[in-house]
């Protein structure tokens, strides 16, 4: 099981328990089933029938509700499971920012979704399934041992052979369509994450049509993908019911040849062939857990690659001074090619603004200011310290920073918890945001029902500017804060922040601005 995962054999033992005493309900209903069917036969007194009667009842109760007991015990594990595996999936990849920067969208998506869920699915549908098949198993061949060695000795091998035979068949195929899947999943989900996520700029290039057509040929394949491996798992399910319906025969034989000698009572006859139908439930699944486990393998390989991140190492965060001093000594910046080198001084205060077509490197650039992304070459101080190693002294705004469908209040207080309503109002009008606001159907409190949907395209980059200007980080570093702003309002903002005294939190910043040329 993945370290992610981290399932402790103790917490399965519950639902195995649970779902083994269902088994042997359901096994002890058919047992006294046939002998209450077969004794019935021969017209006894009512009376004698009356606790086989009643133990049917009971059995048929406590089947019901040690099945709920189990399904609510295993599905609980499987969910908590999956909630400790997101937990240190994304606790790895927020202690690895290189790594969580440089995966595709789709990706990681893939191995955050489906993944987990696979290696969590597995304890409902495999782990507990052959826990309880074989403690099942053991008590289905001690009882019938108990009544007959010959007819047990059919029923083991017929068990052991279904416990074996049919999930190989089942899995034969299925390793390579998991594989195959796991692809298709990840290339359908990065192409539609490409269109999801710009939307616009596909259709200002024109590029809308081919980023579509590429989605559909990925859904196509990824739909394909889910039905490979059908054959191998209906066969896998065929055979298993070949070696039940065979290993039932097996036992009718055996147990007629002993039956006629006059030894044995009809009751023992009876039971004897129904146990063999029973015995023959909890195995029956194997099949599908096999496929199951093979499909969490598959996952846990992928999500190795998250589990073998470096754990997060707890480094005591220093204070930066309260007028940092920010400098690029030759800064070489860039993901897999170098983008270029930069050399910068910013004394507190100061105000740097990079005007440069899309595609050169400025929004890298702002993240390896802000010690998000490590330099190719030379280095980034603050106050002679890295980035990364300061609290509070840096806040970096990405152009696509996420505005969440909560209330306006909950949005800006993720730069300031503390801000008061007023504070809020007061900045919104800075940014040019007063007259929306009052607007609003419950100002501050009203709830962005479909996050960044919810607004315009400038209304989204002010109210991000907003938030930002509540934040107290002596040193912002902004990335495209005029997009989608008319000519006029883009000049209002850029007048705000070349001014020496900015509204919000501080009055003093170091700003450093990245745009396009308008």
């Amino acid at each position: 099981m993945n370290t992610l995962v981290k399932l402790r054999f103790r917490e399965l033992i519950p639902a195995v328990v649970a779902g083994s005493v269902t088994m042997i309900a359901s096994i002890t209903l058919t047992v006294v089933s046939a002998w209450l069917i077969t004794k019935a036969w021969e017209m006894p007194p009512v009376m004698d029938l009356t606790v086989a009667v009643t133990a049917v009842r009971a059995l048929g109760i406590s089947r019901a509700v040690f099945r709920y007991i189990e399904r609510i015990v295993s599905h609980d594990l499987a969910l908590k499971a999956a909630s400790r595996a997101r937990s240190s999936a994304y606790q790895r990849l927020a202690s690895s920012p290189n790594s969580a920067l440089t995966m595709r969208r789709g990706e990681l998506l893939s191995r955050l979704g489906a993944d987990i869920d696979s290696v969590a699915d597995v304890i409902v549908r495999a782990i507990i399934p052959a826990g309880v098949a074989l403690l099942t198993g053991v008590f289905a061949i001690i009882f019938t041992a108990i009544l007959s060695p010959a007819t047990a000795l059919v029923l083991a091998i017929g068990l052991i052979a279904a416990a074996i035979i049919p999930p190989l068949l089942a899995v034969r195929g299925v390793k390579t369509a998991e594989a195959r899947r796991a692809e298709s999943s990840e290339a359908y989900l990065s192409s539609l994450d490409q269109v999801l996520s710009n939307q616009a700029a596909l259709r200002v290039r024109g590029e809308m049509p081919a980023a579509l057509s590429k989605a559909d040929v990925a859904a196509r394949s990824y739909s394909s993908s889910l039905e490979a491996g059908a054959k191998d798992t209906a066969i896998g399910a065929a055979s298993s019911l070949w070696i039940h319906g065979f290993t039932v025969i097996g036992v009718l034989m055996v147990s007629a040849s002993l039956y006629a000698d006059g030894s044995h009572s009809p009751q023992w006859f009876g039971v004897l062939v129904l146990l063999s139908l029973a015995a023959f439930e909890a195995v029956s699944v194997l099949p599908d857990a096999a496929i199951a486990r093979t499909r969490a393998a598959d996952a846990t390989r992928r999500l190795a690659e998250i589990s073998a991140l470096p754990e997060s190492v707890s480094l005591e965060l220093r204070t930066a001074s309260d007028q940092p001093v920010l400098r690029a000594e030759n800064l070489v910046y860039g993901w897999d090619s170098d983008l270029g080198t930069s050399n910068l001084d910013l004394t507190f205060g100061s105000r740097h603004e990079i005007i440069a077509p899309s595609g050169t490197g400025k929004t890298t650039l702002l993240l390896t200011l802000a010690g998000l992304l490590e330099p190719r070459g030379g280095q980034v101080l603050i106050d002679g310290t890295n980035p990364s190693e300061l609290k509070n002294a840096v806040l970096f705004s990405p152009e696509d920073a996420h505005i969440f469908a909560t209330t306006v209040r909950d949005n800006l207080a993720l730069g300031a918890p503390e801000a008061t309503d007023a504070e809020m109002t007061s900045i919104l009008g800075h940014v040019g945001l007063s007259e929306w606001v009052q607007g609003l159907p419950d100002g501050l409190g009203t709830v962005l029902d479909s996050g960044a949907d919810s607004l315009s395209g400038g209304q989204r980059r002010r109210l991000l500017l907003a938030r930002v200007l509540l934040s107290d980080a002596p040193i912002l570093l902004l990335d495209e804060p005029t997009e989608h702003l008319d000519t006029a309002g883009s000049s209002e903002i850029l007048s705000m922040l070349a001014s020496d005294e900015l509204p919000g939190k501080r009055a003093r910043r170091t700003v450093v601005i990245v745009r396009h040329v308008r």
